[in-house]
């Protein structure tokens, strides 16, 4: 019985989604997991999969951008729990598989993550690579960031160090490597409402702390994760900049939520942003009433559990 399904969302990769698949085949045992492949309307000719017997692959007709394709993803998958990756991964034959699941029959409300080993840049091989990353803290405000930063600098997720432990407690998962049970995932909404990309990692980390979870780090899962200079697809500044203001609004209380919203730069991209938000008001009252019943409890906790500042 498949018990995992891996989220695999990809656009313009050209043969990486089928080498990160082959990754996958070569390190977990046959049977426990099928793989959904989200095309995001890819420029290049459909990849073909079929050598593959447990991938199941949908096109989008249009871009959606990376957040809405793995929702579909998840929407799609009929396992009691999903692995959310990028297309451009590679796997250890360490029993990465069994110890994901492990985790998650074990702890169903927490957001796991694994340990990032960064790939690229001269380094390709996965049992060389010196650069390994550990989760992520979270930025709420940088006052000393550059001007040409300021909006990246907002509610933004920083990569943490090593601490000592199998398994601790992060404030944030990052390094596209995400383990959840779809009960908690649907409970908390998933990524619902976010636009192509973009502060997806504290979003989902947020709401899940605050819902009565946790998010952990597994420290003996390492997974290669090819780091790009530049991404093959552009996103729109603007729609990082809603994806912002939306999580303001959705899940912190007003006052917090117009603090943070005041630091953002107020450019043709807030401007852009603001009338989606505009557009969004239904879906974003909506979406408020519902995280307010479910979370147990704040913002302000999740603060004081992991020493990060507020704006003042």
């Amino acid at each position: 019985m498949k018990k995992i399904s891996i989220i695999m969302p990809y656009l313009n990769e050209r043969e990486e989604p089928i080498r990160t698949i082959r990754s996958i085949y070569d390190t977990a045992p046959s049977g426990l997991f099928d793989i959904i492949a989200v095309d995001d309307a890819s420029s290049h000719s459909p990849l073909d999969f079929s050598q593959f017997k447990d991938v199941r692959c949908f096109r989008n007709e249009e871009r959606m951008g990376v957040d809405a394709s793995r929702q579909l993803g998840v929407d799609e998958a009929n396992t009691p729990y999903i692995f959310i990756i990028d297309a451009h991964m590679t796997f250890k034959k360490d029993n990465w598989m069994e110890k994901i699941i492990s985790c998650l029959e074990r702890e169903p409300e927490t957001a796991w993550c694994t340990v990032c080993l960064a790939l690229g840049y001269g380094v390709n091989d996965v049992y060389k690579s010196k650069s390994r990353y550990y989760g992520a803290n979270m930025l709420f405000v940088n006052p000393d960031t550059r001007k040409d930063r300021q909006a990246r600098e907002i509610l933004e997720p920083k990569w943490a160090k090593k601490r000592d432990g199998l398994e601790y407690e992060i404030p944030c998962i990052l390094g596209a490597n995400y383990a959840f049970s779809k009960k908690w995932f649907d409970h908390i909404n998933g990524l619902r409402g976010l636009k192509m990309w973009g502060s997806s990692e504290p979003f989902l980390s947020m709401k899940t702390w605050m819902a009565g979870g946790k998010c952990k780090i597994r420290t003996d899962i390492e997974i290669g994760h090819l780091f790009r200079t530049n991404a093959p697809y552009v996103t729109k500044v603007a729609y990082l900049v809603y994806n912002k203001i939306f999580m303001c609004k959705t899940i912190f209380p007003d006052e917090l939520a117009e603090k943070l919203v005041g630091y953002l730069p107020k450019d043709r991209n807030f401007r852009a942003a603001q009338e989606f938000i505009d557009a969004a008001d239904k879906e974003i009252q909506l979406d408020r009433k519902y995280y307010q019943n479910i979370f147990n409890k704040s913002i302000y906790d999740y603060c004081n559990k992991f020493g990060i500042q507020l704006p003042k």
